[in-house]
């Protein structure tokens, strides 16, 4: 069967009808077959699936499972978004070529509404408060850093943390970032600008793997911030030309460096009396 699928601005009785996006707020996803909707929804292929209900109103929240549904826009990449995070969600129409018509709504990433690799999540307003956790600014309410949380509900697992940022970009870096401190940096060298850049010249190729970002208690805001070979907790450098400065390694003790293991030494008698006991080759 041929299918074609159609989004955007369509045609019919000589005018033009204009699809546009609607911002939606994710009230339950499918990540795994045993959701109760899966099956009714294909299974496997219904993975990803989200149900979904307008910003402004807690209509079918007490329901989830009764509300519209959509589908990620893209399947080559799994970037599903968290409880009460926003995303647009538009219609495509399928057309088979039995000449029958199937409106699937399909949703993109998260909207970006803290700036935040962590989460967006932007619940109802009954979950804010304007001191504490968070305050008023010309351009809105913004996060900062508290002990105590809003407890914004997120998923089943999902646990935020306040100490993550995002990073800091240079000049022509091309970097992915997860929501909890893990980040894969496609960079260069920026004189002098970062600690990877005194050496080499400008654009020199680096790439950084990095997996948990450090948690410095002595920072209390969101400024960018840029990789920690030293306190992070784990992370990979692929350089060209750079030099990585003040690197402290785990250990300075070279002696077994390049040396074989020894067998002990296991005597006639030991090798007689005890042979379940001794590793004999």
């Amino acid at each position: 069967m041929t299918k074609l699928l159609n989004y955007g601005t369509t045609s019919g009785g000589g005018s033009a009808t204009k699809k546009e996006f609607t911002s939606v707020r994710v009230v339950d996803i499918i990540l795994d077959i045993d959701h109760p909707r899966a099956t009714s929804l294909g299974g496997v292929d219904a993975i990803g699936t989200i149900f979904f209900a307008e910003i402004s109103t807690n209509k079918g929240l007490s329901n989830p499972e009764k509300l519209p549904t959509a589908i990620p826009l893209f399947s080559f990449q799994k970037y599903f978004p968290l409880i009460n995070e926003l995303v647009l969600v538009l219609d495509g129409d399928i057309n088979t070529d039995t000449k029958s018509k199937q409106r699937i709504k399909y949703y993109l990433p998260t909207m970006n509404i803290w700036n935040s690799p962590q989460h967006n999540a932007m619940p109802l307003t009954e979950y804010y408060i304007n001191t504490g956790n968070f305050s008023n600014t010309q351009n809105g309410i913004i996060k900062t850093p508290q002990d105590n949380s809003l407890n914004i509900p997120l998923g089943k697992t999902f646990q935020e943390k306040d100490f993550i940022k995002p990073l800091r970009p240079f000049e022509g870096d091309n970097i992915l970032e997860g929501r909890l401190g893990n980040s894969i940096r496609l960079g260069s060298t920026s004189k002098p600008l970062n600690p990877w850049s005194q050496n080499g010249e400008n654009s020199d190729p680096i790439t950084i793997i990095r997996n948990g970002q450090y948690n410095n208690i002595n920072d209390d805001t969101f400024n960018p911030n840029i990789e920690d070979i030293n306190n992070d907790d784990s992370s990979i450098y692929l350089t060209s030309n750079q030099n990585i400065n003040n690197f402290k390694v785990a250990s300075k003790n070279m002696q077994s460096y390049g040396r074989g293991m020894d067998k002990p030494y296991i005597s006639p008698e030991d090798q007689l009396t005890k042979p379940l006991e001794t590793d004999i080759e």
